[in-house]
């Protein structure tokens, strides 16, 4: 015993100094081999990092490349588009909000003009003019008086009488002379206010032209929507069409419909639509790249395994499990 314990440290003893002394045939001293050492050694943990690093994403980009994985992009895509296009689309709304407020705060209050200075032309339409006051001087025709069918104010159904105003220098201006209430069957106006007679003046708003709706009739006397074109085809006179004049006052006066006040405009939340969408187009790109990675790296929820069968072909109860066991033990 006391040998093998001397050999034992003699061994020992003889492979510390060889570490220390490095292999034989090593004619580096220590200093230079311990600089070797540290130099090199910090190599390896690095390399194993970066094939770490790399592993993952060839997985992930191998799975993207998949038939079904390309799908999924394309559906994410397609949503994505729509969505910004969703969004495009409210800020245009809010461009056209925008530029009504700003057409109503420059041209509501601003007096009254000749109606030459604002609209150049019987067909010219009135982009910059819409709420712009311009002075008529005219007569009206009152034989063509025409009443706007199922026009609402205040929750009540009515009608908006226009009436052609033949000016002074031979062309037709349509006015609406105000909103009137229906009678009980909602078939014709309860009151046909009276137009004055002789030459008269009138201050009256610009205001655009209705559509004319396809389709849509009306009984005699009367039309769907407020639009000049429909004066133009019966008046063997020059129109002015692409607008009608909202009336404010007349003089001399006479009995007339409600008149309008000034409109309450604002953007309304076009803004915050158009940012919502655009939350969704990112947040579609956003769950493609979690679900992508979540499968790739296998924490995706995999499918139920298939339960076992019995001898006759159906899924085994928990009640055949338990017979099978106590069969078993009896034996």
């Amino acid at each position: 015993m006391p040998v093998f314990v001397f050999h034992h440290a003699r061994l020992v003893d003889s492979a510390s100094s060889h570490r220390g002394r490095g292999a034989p045939g090593d004619c580096r001293d220590d200093g230079e081999r311990r600089q070797v050492n540290n130099v090199a050694a910090p190599t390896q943990p690095f390399e194993r990092s970066a094939k770490s690093f790399r592993r993952p994403i060839v997985g992930v980009v191998r799975l993207a490349l998949t038939r079904r994985w390309l799908g999924i992009l394309l559906m994410t895509t397609v949503f994505a588009v729509a969505s910004v296009a969703l969004g495009e689309w409210q800020f245009d709304r809010r461009d056209y909000a925008q530029q009504q407020i700003r057409l109503l705060n420059e041209n509501y209050d601003r007096p009254p003009v000749q109606i030459d200075s604002v609209i150049s032309s019987l067909d010219a339409e009135p982009d910059d003019s819409k709420w712009t006051s311009v002075e008529l001087t005219g007569t009206y025709v009152s034989s063509d008086t025409t009443y706007v069918r199922n026009r609402v104010k205040q929750g009540t159904i009515g009608f908006e009488q226009l009436v052609p105003l033949r000016l002074t220098t031979g062309e037709i201006v349509v006015v609406d002379r105000g909103w009137v209430p229906a009678d009980g069957k909602y078939e014709k106006p309860r009151v046909t206010p009276a137009t004055p007679s002789g030459e008269v003046t009138v201050i009256a708003k610009i205001y655009p032209d209705e559509p004319v709706i396809s389709g849509r009739s009306a009984p005699q006397g009367q039309i769907a929507t407020v639009n000049a074109d429909t004066f133009a085809e019966l008046l063997d006179t020059p129109v002015y069409v692409g607008f009608y004049g909202q009336l404010v006052s007349e003089n001399p006066s006479a009995p007339m419909g409600s008149l309008w006040s000034r409109p309450l405009l604002d953007e309304g939340p076009h803004l915050s639509y158009a940012l919502q969408w655009y939350v969704f187009a990112l947040m579609a790109y956003f769950g493609y790249g979690w679900a992508l990675v979540t499968e790739s790296r296998g924490d995706a929820p995999k499918p139920p395994k298939p339960q076992r069968q019995g001898a006759k072909g159906r899924a085994r109860s928990d009640e055949d499990i338990e017979d099978a066991a106590v069969e078993a033990l009896n034996r």
